[in-house]
């Protein structure tokens, strides 16, 4: 008996020796530069938004950026200077045109950024509707974009879904690599909480966006879709999607085709 007891407290000293204390280390980095931009084929205030990221450990406040000097040029000679109509948002009336490339100038703090954009052609989103799907006996409404893909172009789709004026953070994004020249429904999945998916309700009004975008910021908000919306234990580990702005800042610049429809889910 004495070897026994022995035996089992030099096996306990083994397992606690080889206990070790891993700490990770959450020092802030240093601040970066956030760019936002985007311009679209309407006549509006085409916006572009600076900020700077925070630190691990700092509330999820991202300061605004002001005194930058913000530009657009396009492939055909025109140029466009944007003001500073608050902080960190720049500004400029125009419309773009579909098969322009654009390309934006920030200078801000010492340092300066480009990006280049070219706006695809328009497909027309022809109707939202509700599609509705069972899973284990229960019915869920799921709204779903309409639209016919072309057969001589290679296209990229980004939606955004609104839902009784509330966006949904869920990211939408698709391409024709396997549907080319198809008519398409595009299915986009609502919750309330990520973690109980119960789709649409009677009466719900719904607003539906769709952006017509070039292959990098489809590879940016794709990025971002693996990451996001997909519930616990799911998706891939969390990191900066590739921005098509230069100087190693982050966010994109996008030059896209617009349009929206609201319905009522029935």
């Amino acid at each position: 008996m004495k070897k026994i007891i022995i035996y089992f407290s030099i096996l306990s000293c083994c397992f606690i020796s080889c206990k070790k204390i891993i700490e990770v280390d959450t020092n802030n980095a240093e601040a970066q530069i956030v760019i936002e931009g985007k311009i679209t084929d309407k006549l509006a205030d085409q916006q572009v938004l600076i900020s700077k990221t925070v630190g691990y450990s700092d509330k999820s406040i991202f300061p605004n950026v002001s005194g930058a000097v913000v530009m657009v040029t396009d492939d055909k000679g025109s140029r466009y200077t944007y003001i500073e109509k608050s902080p960190g948002v720049y500004v400029q009336a125009m419309r773009g045109i579909p098969g322009n490339t654009y390309t934006l100038t920030v200078t801000v703090e010492g340092k300066t950024y480009t990006a280049s954009s070219k706006m695809p052609n328009n497909v027309k989103l022809d109707s939202v509707g509700v599609t509705v799907n069972s899973f284990f006996g229960n019915e869920r409404k799921i709204a779903a974009a309409y639209l016919v893909d072309p057969a001589n172009e290679t296209n990229f789709y980004h939606f955004n879904l609104y839902v009784n004026n509330s966006f949904s953070k869920r990211i939408y994004v698709s391409n024709d690599r396997l549907t080319n020249g198809n008519k398409l429904r595009t299915q986009l999945y609502y919750s309330e909480d990520d973690d109980n998916d119960t789709g649409l309700k009677t009466g719900d009004k719904i607003s539906v966006e769709m952006e017509c975008i070039d292959s990098n910021i489809f590879d940016y908000w794709y990025a971002l879709s693996q990451q996001s919306g997909r519930g616990p234990n799911q998706g891939t580990t969390p990191a900066n999607p590739t921005s098509n702005i230069s100087n190693n800042s982050l966010g994109y610049f996008s030059a896209h085709t617009f349009q929206k429809i609201n319905i009522t889910v029935p």
